[in-house]
C-alpha cells in the first residue's frame, strides 16, 4: 500500500484517538461524540491530531474523578460528567467551534458544586434527624461488654454454686476450649429451676 506519509501519521492518530475514546466510560460515549462535534470547523472534518488531544485530555480528567477549576478541586464522578455534557449539548455556546475544554469544565465544576452541596445538605439532614430521639421508642439500655475473664469467673461461680455442670476444676486457669465452656453452661432445665 502506498500513500502520502501524512495519511499514515493521520491513521495512527485516529487509532490513538479511538483508543482514548474507548477508555471513556460507556455511559458518556454518545455524549462525548456529540461534544467533539462542537470542535469541528464548519467547512471541514476535525483533524485527527486535535481529536486525539481532546479525547486524551477528556479521558484523563474523567478518569481522575475530580475537576480542578480556579484553584478548587471537587469530586466529579461519571454522573456529574453526564449531567454537564447534557447541559452543554442542550445549550451549546454561540461561539463555535470550541477550542478547548474550558467551557465544559466550568459546567462540570458547577454541577459538581451543586452535587457536593446536595450531599452535604443530605448529610446534615440525616445528622439532624438522627440526633432527635424517636417519639414512641424507649431508649435502649447500654450493653456492657464483658471480658473473657469475667465470663469465666461467672461460669466458675455458677459451677461452685451448683448452677452448672462442671467437668473441670473450678480453679483451673488458662484458656479453655469452647466445647468445655459449653459443657459447663447450665441446661434449660437447670435455668428454669
Amino acid at each position: 500500500m502506498s500513500a502520502d506519509l501524512a495519511a499514515f501519521v493521520s491513521q495512527g492518530e485516529n487509532n490513538q484517538a479511538l483508543a482514548a475514546a474507548l477508555e471513556i466510560p460507556s455511559t458518556l460515549g454518545p455524549r462525548v461524540i456529540r461534544y467533539l462535534g462542537l470542535f469541528r470547523p464548519p467547512s471541514r472534518a476535525l483533524a485527527a491530531s486535535k481529536a486525539l488531544r481532546l479525547l486524551t485530555e477528556l479521558r484523563d480528567t474523567i478518569a481522575s474523578g475530580r475537576i480542578d477549576r480556579k484553584g478548587v478541586s471537587r469530586p466529579a464522578p461519571v454522573g456529574v460528567w453526564a449531567t454537564a455534557l447534557d447541559q452543554l449539548l442542550e445549550r451549546p455556546p454561540s461561539n463555535l467551534p470550541l477550542t478547548g475544554h474550558g467551557y465544559l469544565f466550568e459546567i462540570v465544576a458547577g454541577v459538581a458544586d451543586k452535587a457536593d452541596a446536595e450531599r452535604e445538605r443530605a448529610a446534615e439532614e440525616r445528622a439532624r434527624q438522627g440526633a432527635k430521639p424517636a417519639a414512641n421508642v424507649t431508649p435502649a439500655t447500654a450493653v456492657r461488654e464483658r471480658s473473657t475473664d469475667e465470663v469465666l469467673d461467672e461460669h466458675r461461680r455458677l459451677a461452685a454454686s451448683g448452677g452448672a455442670r462442671s467437668t473441670a476444676p473450678a480453679t483451673q486457669s488458662g484458656p479453655r476450649s469452647l466445647g468445655e465452656l459449653l459443657r459447663q453452661a447450665p441446661t434449660n432445665e437447670e435455668r428454669e429451676s
